[in-house]
């Protein structure tokens, strides 16, 4: 009973021992020391990859938008129901939607444009070779 009982403290031990690590990075992040937190925060996560907390305030601590949305997308494999981690996501997100509509929007009218082109081009060339024909036939009525 006491071996269990003590596994039992080493591992309260260990949680309150990452909670604190969580919470000096949480405070090297809102003192924006960043790249201090970002070492707090690999640590945790090397520790233990499914560590919600510590991938949500990476998500803060990196330097790039594709790195937050890599953190925000392991908290939510790790919890999705994290409202916050999908809220955030969607956010950073809504350039890339914007750009993809507006990319839509071009190949619509570059198809378009190119379909009218062509139908212009066919009927040129059709018009050209009634006119042609036309024309020798007149040329032959004549002779």
């Amino acid at each position: 009973m006491s071996t269990t009982a003590s596994r039992d403290n080493a591992a309260d031990e260990a949680r309150r021992a990452r909670i604190d690590r969580l919470m000096d990075a949480i405070d090297l992040v809102k003192s924006d020391k960043r790249e201090e937190a970002r070492a707090v925060l690999r640590d945790l996560i090397r520790e233990d990859a499914n560590f919600e907390d510590a991938w949500l305030w990476m998500s803060v601590a990196v330097d790039s938008l594709d790195q937050a949305s890599i953190c925000l997308d392991n908290v939510l494999r790790i919890n999705p129901k994290n409202y916050a981690a999908a809220g955030a996501l969607y956010h950073l997100r809504i350039p890339q939607l914007e750009m993809e509509r507006r990319r839509s929007r071009l190949r619509m009218v570059r198809d378009i444009s190119l379909t009218l082109m062509w139908a212009l081009v066919l009927f040129v060339l059709f018009s050209g070779m009634c006119s042609i024909v036309n024309l020798t036939l007149a040329l032959q009525a004549t002779t």
